[in-house]
């Protein structure tokens, strides 16, 4: 009798072992998975900010500061430049850049849309994973403007998503404050 009970104990404790082996092995895959989605968010945030941050210092090359931005709403931002950023060189045309979100959401988000003369940079033409962006606009003292012949740094604020990797998981969101100044305007006397 005594042998059976032993051979159930051992059997019980056994498979709780198991359990808890199984258990923490799921366990520690959720958070590789958490910390693989968390890692190319940040990517795709560091990406964004620094693609966003060269094309907006190119606002104005060639032109007098008053003269530089076009259109300078709260959901978007449009500027001439000398600067063809599609060849990366300065040349005798003017080019027209605008940053705006897209109209319409994909399974990404809804993306950010870069584009010169109307055509999508080749590459960065789309920023995806963006839920939301508002520009804010800065004379030469640092004051909030909503002229556009007054502009002459832009402060954007973009929203990211990411849906989880697994169906129970946590939408992650995360928001991104990125300073970008007119170098043109500030080098010619603001």
């Amino acid at each position: 009798m005594n042998v059976i009970i032993d051979v159930l104990g051992s059997v019980i404790i056994g498979s709780m072992l198991l359990l808890m082996m199984i258990t923490f092995q799921y366990g520690m895959r959720e958070s590789a998975d958490r910390a693989l989605y968390t890692k190319e968010m940040i990517n795709n945030m560091d990406t964004a900010a620094t693609k966003l941050n060269a094309v907006i210092a190119l606002a104005g090359i060639g032109f007098d500061p008053g003269a530089t931005v076009i259109y300078a709403a709260q959901d978007s931002l449009v500027f001439r430049t000398y600067w063809d950023y599609q060849n990366d060189r300065l040349g005798f045309t003017i080019n027209t850049l605008s940053i705006r979100l897209a109209n319409l959401p994909s399974p990404y988000g809804r993306a950010l849309t870069i584009r010169q003369n109307n055509v999508p940079l080749n590459d960065l033409g789309y920023i995806f994973w963006i839920d939301g962006l508002q520009f804010k606009y800065y004379d030469r003292n640092g004051a909030l403007t909503t002229q556009a012949t007054s502009v002459r740094s832009a402060e954007s604020w973009l929203t990211f998503f990411r849906n989880p990797p697994r169906a129970d998981g946590r939408v992650l969101r995360s928001r991104l404050q990125v300073r970008c100044y007119f170098m043109n305007a500030y080098m010619r006397g603001a």
